[in-house]
């Protein structure tokens, strides 16, 4: 396997089908490297391409900016030498990506049906793109008159970051000047003249990963700037992520909302006790916004919590039953458009 910063996986519907056509954009957690996810997105795309067989279906992701694992030739085309980068640049980052997913997606049947899906912080990304395209009239529009129907946020960390277990930790560790430059530096230090494969190896038995996971983990150790900008981007988390930032409009609770063909539904599958997510802080959300089968909350977002101890960072070992929620959230949302 070769580490890749993007992952796109499509099917072409048959002839004589009804050739709608359906996109899902993966945002990814932190460390932002896609291939985490491959196992995970290939399940889904399985899972879509047998129960939507009449659709052109995409399922693309893209790393975040500063963790490119190519050669330093891409990394230079991509920015990604000029990092790290904050929260702020992800956000940008991501919707022009979702955009160049949309325009290479594009058909001439009917316009594309777009589900976002972010795993971690990439829920909190997942959420600011929704809100700026709602709030901006420049920007709203999608290429090709495409919508976003929904949205599906995995372990989500979208509120008091800093509050949860880690966040603690970490936040200790932020507080000390140039920390994720210093950091950075050791790992690259102890680890730039160790072979990939003798490394791969190590970190196989240290952590106990899968080969694919473990063989993205020394891509990312031996990266140029991986190590930094993951610590950078924390920081930034820190820092923003903290009170609920959003309106009752994204929430679906506002009766002014759009009309139905733009309404987007929201999906949060939150773990037991995730150590990037205190279960107070999850609570208070869940009380404040999830739908409770009352008549009226249709639109409010749907939220639960996993019940089978699925860790947060699900894409190492857990990758069947998060993509079976998934399929089954994707399913409701393509049912409610049909």
């Amino acid at each position: 396997m070769t580490v890749q910063d993007s992952i796109e996986l499509s099917h072409v519907a048959p002839s004589g089908s009804t050739h709608e056509s359906l996109l899902v954009f993966f945002i990814t957690g932190n460390p932002g490297l896609i291939e985490y996810y491959r196992t995970f997105l290939t399940l889904c795309f399985d899972s879509l391409r047998a129960n939507h067989s009449n659709h052109h279906i995409k399922i693309a992701g893209t790393s975040l900016r500063g963790f490119g694992v190519q050669s330093e030739k891409q990394h230079a085309a991509n920015d990604d030498a000029q990092g790290p980068y904050g929260l702020e640049q992800q956000i940008e980052h991501i919707d022009q990506m979702l955009e160049r997913a949309i325009e290479g997606h594009a058909t001439q049947d009917s316009p594309t049906k777009v589900i976002l899906t972010g795993h971690s912080v990439g829920s909190y990304i997942l959420l600011e793109v929704l809100r700026r395209r709602k709030q901006s009239p420049t920007t709203q529009q999608l290429s090709n008159d495409a919508r976003v129907i929904g949205g599906i946020c995995l372990f989500p960390t979208v509120t008091h970051i800093a509050k949860s277990p880690s966040g603690k930790k970490f936040s200790l560790f932020f507080a000390i000047p140039y920390f994720a430059v210093v950091a950075g530096f050791i790992v690259r230090l102890l680890f730039s003249w160790v072979p990939f494969t003798a490394l791969q190896t190590l970190v196989g038995l240290v952590t106990g990963f899968p080969a694919p996971a473990a063989e993205t983990t020394t891509a990312f150790i031996k990266s140029k700037g991986g190590v930094r900008q993951a610590l950078y981007l924390a920081s930034h988390e820190m820092k923003t992520i903290t009170t609920d930032a959003w309106d009752d409009e994204l929430w679906g609770i506002s009766k002014a909302q759009d009309s139905n063909d733009n309404k987007t539904k929201l999906y949060f599958y939150f773990g037991t006790d995730d150590h990037w997510v205190a279960n107070e802080t999850r609570d208070e959300l869940i009380a404040a916004r999830a739908a409770t089968g009352k008549v009226g909350e249709e639109d409010k977002p749907t939220m639960e919590i996993d019940t089978h101890g699925t860790p947060h960072g699900f894409c190492i070992k857990h990758n069947d039953l998060v993509a079976k929620k998934v399929e089954q959230y994707i399913g409701e949302l393509m049912q409610s458009v049909a």
